[in-house]
This record gives C-alpha cells, sequence and structure tokens, in this order.
C-alpha cells in the first residue's frame, strides 16, 4: 500500500503517510496477506485461517460471469481493460486458488461460496487466452 497525494472533496489535497506497509505473508489477525498482482502491480488477497475465506479484490470477478482479471466479460468487461499483465493475473489466480479457500469475495460481483469449481473454470478459460 502506498502514501502519497489523496485528493479528498472541494479539491483540498492532504499528504498522506502510510504507518505500516504490509507483504506476503504478513498476518493481520487471522488474515495472511497474498500477493496477487496482474490486475495492478500492488494488488494483495487475504486470506482467512480461521475459516478458509479469500478476500481477492479484483484477481476475479463474478458480476457479468466469473472470470480471471485479464479475461473480458462482454456484460461488465472494465476488470479486464484495467488489467495490467494479464500473464501475471493469470499466475496469482492459480496462487490463490492453491488456498483452496470456502468462500471467494471478490472486488466486482457476489460472494461465491465453495467457489473451487467456478475458480478451476475461470482459470483454465484464461489459460487458453493468456497463452
Amino acid at each position: 500500500m502506498h502514501g502519497g497525494k489523496t485528493k479528498l472533496g472541494g479539491g483540498n489535497v492532504q499528504k498522506t503517510t502510510p504507518t505500516w506497509l504490509l507483504s506476503d505473508g504478513d498476518r493481520v489477525g487471522s488474515l495472511e496477506v497474498v500477493a496477487s498482482p496482474g490486475h495492478a502491480p500492488d494488488q494483495i488477497a487475504f486470506y482467512d485461517h480461521h475459516d478458509g475465506a479469500l478476500i481477492a479484490g479484483d484477481a476475479f470477478q463474478t458480476r457479468g460471469g466469473m472470470a480471471v482479471s485479464g479475461v473480458v466479460r462482454p456484460t461488465f468487461p472494465f476488470p479486464a481493460w484495467s488489467t495490467w499483465d494479464k500473464a501475471l493475473a493469470h499466475d496469482s489466480a492459480r496462487r490463490l486458488r492453491a488456498l483452496n479457500p470456502t468462500r471467494l469475495a471478490i472486488g466486482h460481483g457476489d460472494v461465491l461460496e465453495q467457489p473451487q469449481a467456478a475458480m478451476d473454470a475461470a482459470i483454465e478459460e484464461a489459460a487458453r487466452r493468456v497463452n
């Protein structure tokens, strides 16, 4: 997570400085930080060791249909259009799937319970499109 200038309402600019930077493998309570670059170079996910939930940000989407970031879904293409590195997004999706999550929460779409099969299908589709 990066510090810098943040524009707030009314045109004011506030300089912010992070007090804590998170890295792959760090723990915050029961949450483990998992580096998942691809959609953005510094994207992270959180895996909850308590119940197996995965908060994956924009590594996947379910709005418009399940997909790895970088795979266009015609009814909701925006995450794919703004993906920084599609091959890296695919690698991150595979890494997140290896956690065998019980629940998948993402930035665009509904939370999935027992998402393994849906993640597998999305990863397979991304592999065909990336390679």
